[in-house]
């Protein structure tokens, strides 16, 4: 059956595709001396019959080919030669590499794949593509077009050229042929990734470029980009369809991009997952994570996309200038869409567009665009319960078109001004969020115990203090449950806890007490700044981050006995709590504009504000230290993030 659809879709080609297409043939023009290398491909593929359909995907390729290049620089491959069979972090190799080379990165040189993609290699990717695909058993459940975006490519995004389809294949195509059932590529795939994850993997930004496929396989190593590329390596090399989505900028913090992966079932439905995120499938609309809008990076040119529809038109920066991205919000957040009336009505003129904006921890950046008409703007396939603004952008402005607003849901909004007449106090704890990942880390000081000792292999400890609670990213100040005086000091890690205490300090008759740092040894991963020295250095953003997740401990060896009178400690944190010292100022939007409701330098950890306008966004500036805030609401007297 599978034979007879291909000798189809051969048939259909020899019909449309028994020359070159226009765009094909201005992607040739462009080639300069590398054309005779592409025609070779088209060549190649016209001669037979049972090759017409790769002649179509040889058509598809170069078409696109225009809209992709390597973005190459020397240094990095030196790196990646300097990787070689080294099992260290990544960013204790980057130092080690540095100390001797000079920086892993340097100067950048585009090459675009149209001078240097030869016949040979995009030969060789489409003969292995068909392979893949022909001999899956799902390949009749999927059109053309889904091969050819989802399985063909010979790239992802900027990363050097390389055959790994094949490398991958020997790779995990056994994998494959060890399960009993393997008939489904959403149930293949899934399985391939549950082993994926059960290999260790090195979260790293290094390279905003990219390792390449070769490296990632061998090291595991990058950020949730380079993670989504090697699942999508590992599913399209055994002709899994599949591919990467993408958010352009996180709705609630300073991230731009976010990577994940889908899959594609037989049912023509796109399933996504997140490598980031668990071992099994996820449902993206259940997860906590906001996404607004999101996209998909595509190979071929998406001619919906806002660049190619308004050639001419200023677009402002960000990842609505990507030609390849194309919007599938339609998938993840069905039948929800918002109308905008902008402020003023006339604010709009002819042919300007309206940009729905989410906030980035400083500025509105677009993530969205509607053709305005008569002064409203409609965003179809936005993700509720999110902070937006309309905003105008072109060459010369850069201004509101409506007030900030939570989109509800169902057309439903509610937008924020400030409301002089209802004013209220406000009492304010942090200036920044807390992540998600955050509630994972807190709840490892619960049953970390604080000892004192006379013996230095602690033999004879006793506990001073047992952390009942999950710790709230704050100083704590208590006073020892235990009398005594003691040489040797330490806070021992609770169970799972990997110690992850920032900083402790014990006093004696009102004087604070220093020692030698004694403790366990090594640091997870061998960062130098996590180690037991961390939790006396006085800086509350260190911590140690033990080898051991139990059992750890870090301590003074003090040169006499003292007595113990006072400890104050803090678990590891962010820092973003308001802390004692620093000088901060509340900001409120009134209108558009961002007045001041006065500076405080604090004298506790809590900031107390009286008569300020309500139904509004507030903005915590800490003017002394730090870069995270974010805007909040404040509701039934508590501050509630957006």
């Amino acid at each position: 059956m599978i034979k007879y659809i291909f000798y189809f879709f051969a048939l259909l080609s020899i019909i449309s595709c028994s020359r070159p297409t226009n765009d094909v043939e201005r992607a040739l023009k462009k080639a300069g001396k590398n054309r005779t290398e592409l025609e070779k491909v088209l060549d190649h593929y016209s001669q037979q019959l049972e090759d017409s359909l790769k002649y179509k995907a040889a058509c598809f390729l170069i078409a696109n080919m225009p809209y992709h290049f390597t973005v190459h620089d020397a240094r990095l491959d030196s790196f990646r030669i300097y990787l070689g069979n080294e099992k260290l972090h990544a960013e204790r190799t980057v130092s080690n590499y540095e100390r001797t080379y000079g920086s892993v990165t340097g100067k950048t040189e585009i090459q675009p794949d149209l001078y240097y993609v030869t016949a040979d290699y995009l030969i060789r990717n489409i003969d292995f593509s068909f392979k893949i695909w022909q001999e899956s058993p799902w390949s009749n459940h999927f059109s053309f077009d889904d091969f050819c975006e989802d399985i063909l490519p010979y790239r992802l995004s900027r990363e050097p050229l390389e055959n790994w389809k094949e490398e991958y294949y020997a790779t995990f195509q056994p994998i494959i042929d060890t399960m009993e059932h393997r008939n489904n590529p959403e149930e293949v795939g899934l399985k391939l990734f549950s082993y994926i994850k059960e290999q260790e993997w090195t979260f790293d930004y290094l390279s905003t470029q990219g390792f390449g496929a070769s490296i990632i396989l061998q090291k595991r190593l990058g950020s949730c980009k380079e993670q989504a590329e090697f699942v999508a390596y590992v599913l399209r090399s055994v002709g899994i369809p599949s591919g990467i989505d993408v958010f352009i900028q996180e709705v609630n913090g300073a991230t731009p991009m976010h990577f994940w992966n889908y899959i594609r079932n037989t049912d023509g439905n796109n399933i996504p997952f997140d490598y980031y995120e668990t071992y099994e499938v996820i449902k993206i609309r259940t997860q906590k994570r906001k996404y607004g809008k999101i996209y998909r990076q595509c190979y071929a040119l998406q001619k919906e996309s806002l660049p190619v529809k308004y050639k001419d038109k200023y677009i402002p920066p960000g990842g609505l200038r990507d030609i390849l991205l194309r919007d599938v919000s339609s998938e993840y957040f069905p039948d929800t869409h918002i109308s905008v009336r902008s402020e003023p009505s006339n604010l709009f003129r002819r042919n300007d567009l309206a940009y729905l904006c989410v906030f980035n921890n400083r500025e509105w950046i677009p993530v969205a665009w509607s053709n305005p008409k008569n002064g409203m703007a409609v965003f179809r396939n936005v993700e509720p319960n999110i902070l937006y603004q309309m905003r105008l952008m072109d060459e010369t402005r850069n201004v509101a078109a409506s007030k900030p607003f939570i989109f509800i849901g169902n057309e439903n909004a509610k937008f924020l001004d400030a409301d002089t007449a209802h004013l209220q106090s406000m009492t304010l704890l942090r200036k920044f969020r807390i992540p998600e990942i955050w509630s994972t880390y807190i709840t490892r000081a619960v049953n970390g115990k604080i000892q004192g000792a006379n013996q230095p292999d602690f033999s004879d400890s006793v506990t001073l203090h047992t952390i009942q609670k999950a710790a709230d990213f704050s100083y704590e100040d208590i006073k020892p449950e235990y009398s005594g005086k003691f040489k040797y000091l330490r806070y021992l890690s609770a169970n799972n806890g990997f110690n992850n205490m920032a900083e402790l300090q014990f006093y004696s008759e009102g004087k604070r007490l220093y020692g030698k740092v004694i403790g366990t040894e090594g640091a997870k991963d061998d960062f130098p700044n996590s180690t037991k020295h961390a939790v006396f250095d006085d800086d509350p953003l260190s911590f140690f981050d033990a080898m051991e997740a139990d059992g750890a401990w870090a301590g003074l060896e003090l040169d006499k006995a003292y007595q113990i009178d006072h400890i104050r400690y803090i678990f590891r944190n962010d820092d973003n709590n308001i802390r004692p010292g620093d000088t901060y100022e509340l900001l409120y939007l009134s209108g558009n504009e961002w007045l001041s409701a006065g500076r405080q330098t604090a004298d506790t950890t809590v900031l107390r504000y009286e008569k300020i306008p309500s139904n509004t966004l507030y903005w915590l500036r800490n003017h002394t230290r730090g870069k995270e805030e974010r805007l909040f609401t404040y509701e039934n007297d508590k501050q509630v993030w957006w």
